[in-house]
C-alpha cells in the first residue's frame, strides 16, 4: 500500500513539474506583432554620395527556425535611391533573424534587391545588420543600422 501510495504522489508531482516547464517555455516567446509597414531612410553612403529611401512590409515568424527566443523575418520593400549623376528604383526581397524577447532586439537580414535605373536591370545582394526598438504589444517599431542598399539608415514603423 505505501509502494503505490508513493507510485502516485510521484507521477503526480512529475506530471505538474512537466506542465510548469510549458508555461515557462511559453513564457520566453516575444508577443511582437507579426506584420509591420517600414520607413528606412539612409541619410549616408559610406563610400559616395548615396541616399537611399524605402518603404517595406515585414513579417515575423516566431519561433518556427530560430528557436523560442528568436523570430524569423521576411520582408519585401520598393524604393529608391540618389546617386550623384543618377537615380535608380530598387525592390529588394530579405529574409533574416530578429534575436531577443524583451524591447531591445539585434537584427540581421540577407536577399536579393533589384536596381532599375531606366535603361538597365540589375540584380545586387541585399544585406541589412541592425538594432530594433519594439515593445511586446506595442505598435511603434525603430530601427537603425547599415546594409545595402540601406547604407546608414534610421527606419521608422508601425506593427499590427
Amino acid at each position: 500500500m505505501k509502494k503505490i501510495f508513493i507510485v502516485t504522489v510521484l507521477f503526480f508531482l512529475s506530471n505538474s513539474l512537466v506542465k510548469a516547464q510549458d508555461e515557462k517555455i511559453d513564457s520566453l516567446k516575444s508577443n511582437l506583432n507579426k506584420n509591420s509597414i517600414n520607413i528606412s531612410l539612409g541619410p549616408g553612403g559610406i563610400l559616395a554620395f548615396f541616399l537611399p529611401a524605402h518603404v517595406s512590409y515585414e513579417r515575423l515568424f516566431q519561433g518556427k527556425v530560430f528557436g523560442s527566443r528568436n523570430s524569423s523575418i521576411a520582408d519585401f520593400g520598393v524604393g529608391g535611391a540618389a546617386h550623384w549623376d543618377t537615380q535608380s528604383l530598387f525592390i529588394i526581397s530579405r529574409f533574416g533573424i530578429l534575436t531577443g524577447s524583451g524591447r531591445s532586439h539585434f537584427e540581421a537580414k540577407a536577399g536579393v534587391g533589384f536596381f532599375w535605373d531606366g535603361d538597365l536591370l540589375s540584380l545586387f545582394p541585399s544585406v541589412s545588420v541592425g538594432y530594433r526598438k519594439q515593445k511586446p504589444g506595442s505598435g511603434f517599431i525603430f530601427r537603425t543600422g547599415i546594409g545595402f542598399p540601406d547604407a546608414l539608415y534610421v527606419s521608422w514603423g508601425y506593427s499590427f
